[in-house]
């Protein structure tokens, strides 16, 4: 797990004195995917399962959830920076160059007002299949066992991808929650799993990006430890998703098509 992490000196506070001592922080590195040369995006994560990063950003940003890998590259700078470079022969116009640093703390910045961001979150599509509530805490629970990195730093989100008969098929960590989500969207993608048919589960809150991320990948249920946003809200009401939020071996609060969950 080095790749999420590192021990570095401390002085720990006992309630009395101070001890020196080490802990294990996670590690927050600058990424940048570029796409035949050219820039996409400057992320701060961490720095593991980056080829799932890398292609899960790229198509829960684009307009289309398909982009042909025709070769894919990672290296390190001498300032640490990891480049991770995707060739493609296929059209990624709907990519748009972006100098910005998308940091841990936030998905997407609100740049262009409300409503220009609304516009850009499709439909998604309505399938046969539900979900039992039960087995999305259960599938939660498991996910916290499978947190190796925020249970040695304290400071790593998960996500998860669970199906329709309550197994767990996936989970990815990350410093930042989207990041997170990138990665096990890259994943699904990368081993042919339909994210329609699945749940995407949530260590923390949910927010618009995840939302908005959820609907490229044509996700129809969202599941999240922690509360959901105003804007998340109105975002998976707009686009047929349905959120579970606080979950809970007793309690939930549900947000969309009930019908999905039984």
């Amino acid at each position: 797990m080095s790749e999420l992490h590192r021990k570095i000196g401390i002085s720990r506070w006992d309630g009395t004195k101070f001890i020196l001592d080490q802990d294990s922080i996670a590690i927050e590195a600058l990424v940048t995917i570029r796409i035949n040369g050219n820039v996409v995006a400057n992320l701060l994560a961490s720095p593991a399962d980056l080829e799932d990063l890398a292609i899960g950003h790229c198509i829960a940003e684009a307009k289309t959830s398909e982009i042909g890998i025709d070769d894919f590259n990672i290296s390190i700078d001498e300032t640490g920076t990891h480049f991770l470079d995707i060739s493609t022969s296929d059209d990624i116009s709907s990519l748009k160059p972006d100098e910005r640093i998308i940091t841990s703390s936030c998905g997407a910045c609100d740049r262009d007002g409300v409503d220009a961001l609304m516009s850009n979150i499709p439909m998604v599509t309505s399938s046969a299949i539900n979900f039992s509530a039960v087995a999305v805490n259960e599938a939660i629970n498991e996910m916290k066992h499978r947190q190796i990195g925020f249970s040695i730093t304290g400071g790593i989100h998960a996500a998860g991808l669970m199906d329709s008969d309550g197994n767990l098929v996936a989970v990815r960590e990350d410093i930042g929650r989207h990041n997170a989500v990138d990665k096990l969207f890259g994943h699904a993608y990368r081993n042919g799993i339909d994210i329609n048919q699945h749940a995407l589960l949530l260590s923390g809150r949910c927010g618009w990006d995840i939302v908005a991320k959820s609907a490229r990948m044509n996700c129809q249920l969202i599941a999240s430890i922690g509360a959901s946003s105003s804007l998340a809200i109105e975002s998976a009401r707009q686009s047929n998703i349905t959120i579970f939020s606080f979950v809970r071996t007793d309690k939930g609060v549900l947000i969309g098509h009930s019908s999905r969950l039984k």
